[in-house]
């Protein structure tokens, strides 16, 4: 990490899940009161957050480069 970041990712979780899993996860995350930090890097990983901060990744084989 380029700054220090108080209070957050007290824990992070990647969660491997198949590719044409990952978007129902990521919806279901999203309903359930977390937020989209980047999706930039889908299909390979999705990162949410949730209330207080702490990341996890929605990670699938897609889109990663060899």
């Amino acid at each position: 990490m380029d700054r220090a970041r108080p209070q957050r990712n007290r824990i992070h979780l990647d969660i491997s899940v198949p590719h044409d899993e990952a978007p129902r996860r990521v919806e279901t995350a999203l309903a359930a009161g977390g937020w989209l930090v980047s999706a930039t890097r889908a299909p390979a990983f999705w990162v949410l957050a949730d209330q207080e901060g702490n990341e996890a990744c929605v990670t699938t084989w897609q889109g990663r480069d060899n």
